[in-house]
């Protein structure tokens, strides 16, 4: 079975990803083999939601395991020490959707969540340290992620954000994937190659095909790959600022942060019943380290560059703290 990087550990699959960088020489943190799974009629119904007319997921737990089942896709069966998964396809399912159920809902639920936060967001390191940026859909997270990188920055994960809380918060190496749509692909990444097309209508890429790939590579040790959380941005995309700048920022306070971070966490339908204090607390300590700012940011290509040296040089002082920097 081949071995891929992923959030600094190695997964080894029956189920192949082609779009995750190949892992040579390490032990797999994680095992994913495909199987039939058995009947879970007596197993805990923690969610049960329709996406669609065709699609449900259904979130069960038992003693000893949690499942993750998308009609549409297929079932993974977590085990209770989270290094064994098991995966039934659904019949006639969709692998690539499957592979990114994998990936951005059901892997991170593997990793240890005492120490990691799971954001939905993207981040790049500028300088010594990282700029992350979260929003929902659409808003641009990966477009501004991308376009920095095209400006110097080193893109370091792009849509699931693993935050380790601690005296000074690091963020985890992601899944070398960055996902555009289809105005960001063409306008930063025309030449890349996709993998494939997601249902919401995004590309998927490897950040090699994109040419961002630099130092945060699968060649690289997990520790040395982690990298320090200067800054959060949550994204406030408009037509036309009403500072008249193409970019700008205002410092939240950190009793207002945590509520807005909390909008943008990836595990919320699979959270276990410890989970929201526990949440609340690695939430805390990220923003009483990380200044949390609103970033006002225009919607227009033409602008992109003063947008990038901007964000560039907010990150490019040195010995200043960056809860000093609370100017535009």
């Amino acid at each position: 079975m081949p071995d891929y990087f992923v959030f600094g550990g190695c997964l080894r699959s029956e189920l192949t990803f082609p779009e995750l960088t190949h892992a040579h020489g390490r032990a797999p943190n994680w095992m994913l083999r495909m199987g039939t799974l058995s009947r879970d009629g007596d197993a805990e119904v923690l969610s049960d939601a329709a996406l669609s007319q065709t699609c449900r997921i259904r979130l069960t737990r038992g003693d000893g395991w949690f499942r993750y089942s998308h009609s549409c896709t297929g079932s993974f069966e977590v085990f209770a020490e989270g290094r064994r998964i098991l995966f039934e396809p659904a019949a006639h399912g969709d692998l690539d959707g499957a592979r990114t159920d994998f990936v951005s809902r059901v892997l991170p639920y593997c990793v240890d969540h005492a120490s990691i936060t799971w954001l939905h967001g993207s981040a790049v390191r500028i300088a010594a340290g990282a700029a992350a940026f979260l929003g929902p859909s659409g808003s641009g997270k990966s477009t501004i992620a991308l376009a920095l990188t095209r400006g110097g920055a080193e893109h370091l994960c792009d849509d699931t954000l693993p935050v380790e809380a601690g005296e000074k918060p690091v963020i985890w190496p992601g899944d070398d994937i960055i996902r555009l749509c289809s105005d960001s692909r063409t306008r930063l990444a025309s030449s890349a190659r996709a993998i494939r097309r997601e249902s919401d209508g995004k590309f998927v890429m490897t950040r090699h095909e994109v040419g961002s790939a630099k130092s945060s590579s699968a060649s690289n040790a997990p520790d040395q790959s982690r990298c320090p959380l200067n800054a959060i941005y949550i994204l406030n995309p408009a037509e036309s600022p009403q500072t008249g700048a193409s970019v700008s920022r205002r410092l939240v306070p950190p009793t207002a942060a945590i509520p807005v971070l909390m909008q943008h966490l990836k595990l919320g339908p699979v959270m276990r019943r410890e989970d929201p204090a526990l949440l609340m607390k690695q939430l805390d300590a990220i923003v009483q380290s990380v200044p949390v700012y609103e970033l006002t940011v225009s919607r227009d290509w033409s602008v992109v560059d003063e947008v990038v040296e901007r964000v560039i040089a907010w990150h490019s002082h040195t010995g200043v703290a960056e809860s000093q920097l609370t100017s535009a």
